[in-house]
């Protein structure tokens, strides 16, 4: 009977981590590091064209039906409260958001865009998907769509009740 040779693991395909790497045996940390690539690349493409990530990610957040405190927003995009208030402060100087007191609590605004920031945002937004387009190129037909499910999956019930449906409080 003749022996075969022992079949060696397959090599890893060029450009991902070493078999010998645990760091990347983690969804999290895959999901993580991710995150923070995509987030440079649009931050790249963005600030070539004139906008920062910080200040898209604010608009963005503001273009919907929702009505935000600048604590929702803290909660919203991950930055820390005081960062928010200098990032909204920074925006309302550029004629871009407006704050409005809330009239059910005076001792809040609700935070708006103005005209000028839908300009701003409708720029930063073509640009924004441009940069996720050229992340998410190399993923087979169907599975960016399959990722966002399965990350809306994840982060559910994981955001402020500003942003969740009525039927969710």
């Amino acid at each position: 009977m003749a022996r075969t040779a022992p079949t060696e693991p397959a090599a890893p395909a060029l450009g991902t981590p070493r078999p010998d790497f645990p760091l990347a045996d983690h969804a999290g940390v895959l999901l993580h590091k991710a995150g923070m690539v995509i987030a440079e690349e649009v931050d790249q493409a963005l600030r070539a064209e004139g906008h920062k990530l910080r200040n898209f990610l604010v608009l963005a957040a503001l273009a919907g039906g929702a009505e935000l405190s600048q604590q929702d927003l803290s909660q919203v995009i991950n930055l820390d409260p005081t960062t928010v208030v200098a990032l909204i402060d920074e925006l309302e100087r550029a004629g871009q958001v407006e704050r409005r007191r809330n009239p059910a609590d005076r001792r809040r605004y609700i935070l708006g865009l103005t005209e000028t920031g839908r300009t701003a945002l409708a720029e930063a937004q073509q640009v924004a998907e441009q940069a996720e387009d050229a992340f998410f190129a190399d993923l087979p037909a169907g599975q960016r769509q399959l990722l966002h499910e399965i990350l809306g999956g994840l982060l559910a019930n994981r955001w402020p009740r500003a942003v969740c449906s009525m039927e969710d409080h």
